[in-house]
């Protein structure tokens, strides 16, 4: 047998094969023995018919049989001994097969892991800052406050509206002499009704009727009636004052506290615990981007394929939760909006992937399990026998192994960095990723 491997371009290769008739003509027999056992021939009782009627009729079954029993032991070879590492499935290209001379030729064509040129010196000592934000009592007091919003009710008052008040109102709206009626509820100042509206209503009471006119700004905020001419008539019909709980120990367990000191103490903890959060993602992204910048990458098809696919679902069930009707985008839009993200996600990881081979780094079962147990926690209730079910159902647990690997290249990378710490300032304060009164909540 005769392979020659040839790279093509960037990450593509091709394997042209050429296999020995007498192989060839032994592995056929075989085949045809094989179908003939179970083969309906006209004439012939199974298991009967002749090895030549059994090459005429099945002839495709033959072939497909014949290249899988030849090729990817062959081709494993030819990759093994030159090193490479395949990372898409390989495909044949062109395949001439002679059943009269035994004779069997293709060319497969595949994708191989590229190789990165980047040395221990490349990202030994990268230099990075890090804003540092210290948590203090009056952030605590904010998501109190925010829980206690949450939890708030609003009672009927008979005095003039405020801010804060939810008022109902029923409404006639002129909007470039198209008229139309309706009723809503909102709550003043909160942007839920145009600006001029809110206005108007200040000072108003129960039973009070009213008349705006003004012409919208072009703002997306006036919807269809920015730009236009626009007169309100309205009747209050209701005025709700918010009225507060009391922030005591009741009020605490709610949240899984047992006193109010106590519930702020879980705030903070949580507080810090997303600070450092933010601080390790900032430092890990500045790493990397210093990183990108050193290193050409090259991204293979299939890998930027694969991720794209990833991107747009996680993307088309981000946009569901929203209310959006996903049918109506194609997936041609999604893709093409995911793909420039899809694209640095291949280079990273192949770069993270890099690291650590140069860092001799290794994953152990131990690791495994502690990252099972992670997404149990996220994603099972805790249950990680759930959780390791559903990932070998899926066959993820050799991504959740790469996975590993990267973080532990990362926290490497993090490790030989220098870090300098910047006193986060008001311009430079980053908004938190997630809503601390929804952690202590859940």
């Amino acid at each position: 047998m005769a392979c020659t491997l040839n790279k093509r371009e960037g990450v593509v290769y091709e394997a042209k094969m050429s296999f020995e008739p007498e192989r060839v003509e032994k592995e056929v027999n075989a085949i045809c023995k094989e179908i003939r056992k179970s083969a309906k021939i006209p004439g012939f009782r199974p298991g009967k018919a002749p090895i030549n009627i059994i090459k005429k009729q099945y002839k495709d079954l033959i072939e497909e049989n014949l290249v899988r029993a030849l090729v990817p032991e062959e081709l494993d070879k030819a990759i093994k001994d030159v090193g490479l590492t395949v990372i898409s499935e390989p495909l044949i290209e062109e395949l001439n097969f002679d059943d009269k001379n035994n004779a069997l030729d293709c060319v497969i064509v595949f994708e191989v892991k590229p190789e990165i040129d980047i040395k221990p010196e490349d990202y030994e000592s990268i230099k990075v800052t890090k804003t540092v934000r210290k948590i203090t009592d009056e952030d605590v007091d904010k998501v109190v406050e925010s829980l206690l919003n949450r939890e708030a009710k609003f009672e009927e008052v008979d005095r003039p509206i405020e801010k804060g008040d939810l008022v109902e109102l029923e409404y006639t709206a002129v909007i470039d002499g198209n008229e139309n009626s309706g009723s809503v509820v909102a709550v003043i100042g909160e942007n839920q009704l145009w600006p001029e509206v809110d206005e108007a209503l200040i000072g108003k009471k129960k039973g009070d009727e009213g008349e705006v006119s003004f012409k919208a700004a072009e703002d997306e905020k006036y919807g269809d009636a920015a730009g236009k001419n626009i007169t309100l008539k309205f009747k209050i019909l209701s005025v709700k004052a918010k009225k507060l709980p009391e922030l005591n120990d009741e009020f605490a367990r709610k949240f899984g506290a047992e006193s109010v000191e106590d519930l702020k103490k879980k705030i903070r903890e949580d507080l810090e615990k997303a600070e450092a959060d933010r601080q390790q993602e900032e430092v890990e992204d500045k790493i990397i981007e210093e990183l990108l910048k050193k290193v050409e990458i090259p991204v293979p098809i299939s890998l930027l394929k694969m991720e794209i696919q990833a991107q747009a679902e996680n993307q088309i069930m981000r946009l569901a939760q929203f209310g959006v009707d996903v049918k109506q985008i194609s997936p041609q839009t999604i893709a093409e909006m995911v793909k420039p993200t899809a694209e640095k996600t291949v280079k990273v990881k192949l770069l993270l992937e890099k690291v650590a081979e140069l860092e001799g780094l290794e994953v152990t079962d131990e690791d495994v399990e502690k990252e099972i147990e992670r997404l149990a926690d996220m994603a099972f209730g805790g249950d990680t026998v759930l959780a390791r079910q559903s990932l070998e159902e899926r066959g993820l647990l050799p991504m959740v192994r790469q996975d590993v690997l990267r973080q532990k290249a990362l926290d490497k990378l993090i490790e030989l960095a220098e870090i300098e710490e910047m006193e986060a300032t008001e311009e430079n304060k980053k908004d938190e990723s997630s809503n601390p009164a929804e952690q202590i909540s859940s």
